[in-house]
């Protein structure tokens, strides 16, 4: 192989151009920290950079969502302790008032405390997350959900609760619809209810009403009319069923329905068992009030007073039991939340530390480098320097 001049020449340009561009990588490398600079620099790790990367952008939205749900439920467990506590003091206000030691007067104020408390627990259900989200609307969560309408509130809200993805196939409730927080309470002991008629003059008033045998009450309304220590069982339309001996303080039965009363009644004295009937809590609240602020001057007013009484109560209680249920919900919700960030964050620190490692510089390394590939340019330069003085006319000289 013939070699030439100028083949010395080029190639010794060649060499010092591969010097400094491999010097100017490693420069740029050092400059910016980063490895990879083009998917040419490695195909393979650079396609597994980009996925991570897509990896990291999608857990720190959810991670984002992670802690907005944290947000909201823990604010939502908060409103519904603060309800529980209003129907907790509800409670106390209506043993309170259903004392006989009470006058009209302090019935009357116990009675619009009652209806603060309305009001009170409206607000909570109207309670929004600071951004103008409320809490307790559903996915419909732009507008306040309830309303008051006088005797009953309306529900604005959605039915569905609204939903956060906090990982790869799994959402969460950020919340809970009102109409199942607040609404849908079931009069009586949830199948039925009781009450004294207007007219009653005597002392008796009920003490507990259950369906003891759901398979044998078929839903039907009756009445009882007690007389002459008998009791008459009739149905809607007033007809005679059947006629038992009654004692006072003796339980009535009949189609798995089981009665306790206390106290005499007086010929006469009717009683009516109707299906639940469903309510909202405002308006066991309402009702409670009205209860207390009632009439009870005379001994069948009072007992009367007294069987309303004992029904809004136990629908207090079953009230409470409700808030206790989607609180518990909300609870277990918010450890779902915490546990779901938590699982995130140390997904994110690996797939940090794993992405470093494919992109990152060594900085030692490429230091260490860049000095050999430094030294290689020079000497590279030097030895071209050399050969631009080989000429046989310079031997001549």
């Amino acid at each position: 192989m013939r070699v030439s001049t100028s083949l010395l020449h080029q190639r010794s340009l060649d060499l010092m151009q591969m010097q400094q561009q491999s010097l100017l990588r490693t420069q740029t490398q050092l400059a910016t920290q980063q490895k990879l600079l083009s998917a040419a620099d490695n195909p393979g790790d650079w396609a597994a950079a980009m996925g991570m990367d897509q990896l990291l952008a999608q857990a720190s939205r959810y991670q984002s969502n992670a802690q907005a749900a944290q947000h909201r439920l823990s604010l939502e467990e908060t409103a519904l302790a603060e309800g529980m506590d209003v129907l907790a003091h509800a409670r106390e206000l209506a043993i309170q008032g259903n004392s006989s030691t009470q006058s009209p007067e302090t019935r009357a104020v116990i009675a619009q405390e009652l209806a603060g408390l309305r009001e009170q627990l409206l607000a909570i259900a109207n309670r929004d997350d600071g951004q103008g989200r409320y809490l307790f609307a559903g996915a419909r969560d732009d507008a306040a959900p309830f309303a008051w309408t006088g005797s009953a509130a309306s529900y604005g809200g959605d039915d569905a609760p609204r939903m956060l993805p906090i990982g790869n196939a799994r959402s969460i409730a950020v919340g809970d619809a009102g109409s199942a927080v607040f609404m849908g309470l079931r009069t009586g002991d949830g199948r039925v209810q009781v009450g004294a008629d207007a007219a009653n003059t005597g002392a008796m008033h009920l003490q507990q009403a259950v369906v003891r045998d759901a398979a044998a009450y078929d839903g039907s309304s009756f009445s009882l009319r007690f007389t002459g220590g008998t009791v008459e069982i009739r149905d809607a339309a007033d007809n005679l069923l059947e006629t038992r001996v009654y004692a006072p303080g003796s339980t009535v039965q009949f189609n798995g329905v089981e009665l306790r009363f206390a106290g005499e009644p007086a010929d006469g004295d009717r009683y009516r068992v109707e299906p639940s009937t469903q309510q909202d809590m405002f308006a066991l609240l309402d009702k409670l009030a009205a209860i207390v602020d009632g009439p009870q001057d005379t001994t069948g007013a009072r007992a009367g007073a007294q069987t309303a009484m004992q029904q809004a109560l136990a629908e207090l209680e079953a009230a409470q039991s409700q808030l206790s249920a989607v609180r518990t919900g909300a609870g277990l919700r918010l450890g779902a939340a915490q546990d779901a960030e938590a699982t995130l964050s140390a997904q994110t620190i690996e797939a940090e530390s794993a992405l470093s490692n494919l992109r990152d510089v060594d900085i030692a390394e490429a230091a260490s480098r860049l000095q050999r590939e430094l030294l290689a340019l020079q000497a590279a330069q030097a030895s071209h320097a050399q050969i631009q003085g080989l000429s046989l006319f310079s031997y001549l000289r």
